[in-house]
This record gives structure tokens, C-alpha cells and sequence, in this order.
């Protein structure tokens, strides 16, 4: 099953973009459009104040196939970013096999630093 978690929220996940050309990653994984509609439906929910779902993305960064760790010198470097009303640092793992992309580790969010886990499965 596909999933885009914030803390402890399921935002699903919608369209994703993949392009793994001349050693370049260029990877963006959006939430879910429904799932965040029916998230806001809740009254008094944590993330009242977004307008629309999270964005995960990583722009033309080097990438060998091997796990990559997203750090600060990374994120000072290359465009990798978690937006969600505003541009969010995180950090973590990034791994890419035949059948899967996962991305687990921490987002600063209005700096609360929040646990993050993204998988996709490849069918």
C-alpha cells in the first residue's frame, strides 16, 4: 500500500513524478487530492491550516542507486524540500529499489521536527 505520512496523519498519495537520467535524480511524490479532502472534512484536525496536500521533491540530485541519506549538507546543495504552505527542511533515507521508493526520517514543520515516511510500491 502506497503512503505519505506526517506524524501520525495518512495523506495518501497522488501523482508522482520520476526521472532517473545521467547519475540525476529528479523525484516529486504529491498526497492524495481525496484523502486531504476528506482529512479537512474533520473539524479541529492539526492541519486545518493547509490548503491543499503536502509535496515531497528532490531536483536534479546525484543519485548511484544506493540508499542516499538526506542531510544538511544535501539540502544546502540541492533542491529537496517538503512544501506544504511553506518550503520544510527534512531529513532521513531515501531508497530506490526495482519495486519500491521509501523515504523515512524527520520534517521540520513550523519547527516541530515531525516523523516522515513515504513508500511507494511499484506494481
Amino acid at each position: 500500500m502506497n503512503s505519505f505520512k506526517i506524524d501520525n496523519t495518512e495523506f495518501g498519495v497522488g501523482k508522482i513524478s520520476f526521472s532517473h537520467e545521467d547519475g540525476e535524480l529528479s523525484l516529486e511524490i504529491n498526497g492524495d487530492d481525496d484523502v486531504f479532502d476528506k482529512l479537512m472534512s474533520y473539524e479541529n484536525n492539526k492541519w486545518m491550516w493547509a490548503l491543499y496536500p503536502p509535496k515531497i521533491y528532490l531536483r536534479n540530485v546525484p543519485y548511484n542507486n544506493k540508499p542516499l541519506a538526506i542531510n544538511a549538507k544535501l539540502l544546502n546543495k540541492y533542491d529537496i524540500s517538503l512544501y506544504m504552505m511553506e518550503y520544510n527542511d527534512f531529513t532521513g533515507t531515501l531508497e530506490i529499489t526495482d519495486n519500491t521508493i521509501n523515504i523515512t526520517g524527520q520534517v521540520d514543520m513550523m519547527g516541530q521536527l515531525l516523523p516522515l515516511s513515504v513508500s511507494i510500491e511499484n506494481n
